[in-house]
């Protein structure tokens, strides 16, 4: 398995997943043309990917999966919840509410906690978990057996506390339909995988975290060594094969 990490951040989220010769996009929330660049300069492309697996409707995950999907004819797998808030214009859906396959290969998707209806998925051994406020009981049976993972580690709670964002908004964040703290994502891999050997931290705040931050959370809180990586929010992050 290989996995591209193509955007991550509250300013677009995108990820490739290649598996036994079938190539999964996991989101698309920054344009096509964006996306394209990003992945040929990894020395990917959009035509041989077989479908595009969308976590939630919020922007930063969809708004480039329509025109992608119309461009290169690649169906766009979502939820009912997803499909009936989408506007992308005409493109071909496929709507699951349980475990399906994409050409073969297995996915299952993972019930997450947000302001709105949301997933990560589970292709192998391979998790993506973004724009949750809490582990949930999925999540928690789901990781453990798991031997590589994306999972977002949004902020520093200090940084959102003392921050210049409204109080609603601050509370949101904070919620358990929110986002994952720093603290909160190194802790679930510390205590929940035991079978991880290689972690990538996604979808950072812009205002209230930093790579830095982040990276010195997960070796302080992470009591065993596992190969891991901080995400990008600028850029293409990079490939791994797993």
């Amino acid at each position: 398995m290989e996995i591209s990490v193509i955007a991550s951040g509250s300013n677009g989220n995108c990820c490739l997943v290649e598996d036994h010769g079938v190539s999964l996009l996991i989101d698309a929330g920054k344009s096509c043309r964006e996306i394209e660049g990003r992945m040929s300069r990894l020395g990917k492309s959009l035509e041989d990917v077989s479908g595009i697996l969308i976590t939630h409707g919020h922007s930063d995950h969809i708004s480039g999966a329509g025109i992608i999907s119309r461009k290169f004819e690649i169906p766009v797998y979502m939820t009912k919840e997803v499909f009936s808030t989408a506007s992308l214009g005409e493109f071909e859906s496929r709507i699951f509410s349980g475990d399906f396959d994409v050409n073969g290969l297995k996915v299952k998707p993972v019930t997450t906690s947000h302001n709105v209806s949301s997933c990560g998925f589970v292709i192998s051994k391979f998790g993506y978990f973004t724009d949750t406020g809490m582990v949930t009981k999925q999540m928690k049976k789901t990781i453990p057996g798991l031997n590589s993972i994306l999972l977002e580690s949004n902020h520093d709670v200090d940084m959102v506390s003392n921050g210049h964002y409204p109080a609603f908004l601050k509370k949101w964040i904070l919620s358990d339909e929110g986002h994952l703290s720093n603290d909160n994502a190194s802790s679930i891999i510390q205590e929940n995988g035991k079978k991880l050997s290689f972690v990538l931290l996604g979808h950072l705040s812009e205002n209230h975290n930093t790579p830095d931050i982040a990276s010195e959370v997960f070796n302080s809180l992470v009591k065993r060594k596992i190969e891991f990586s901080v995400c990008s929010r600028d850029k293409e992050s990079g490939s791994w094969k797993i």
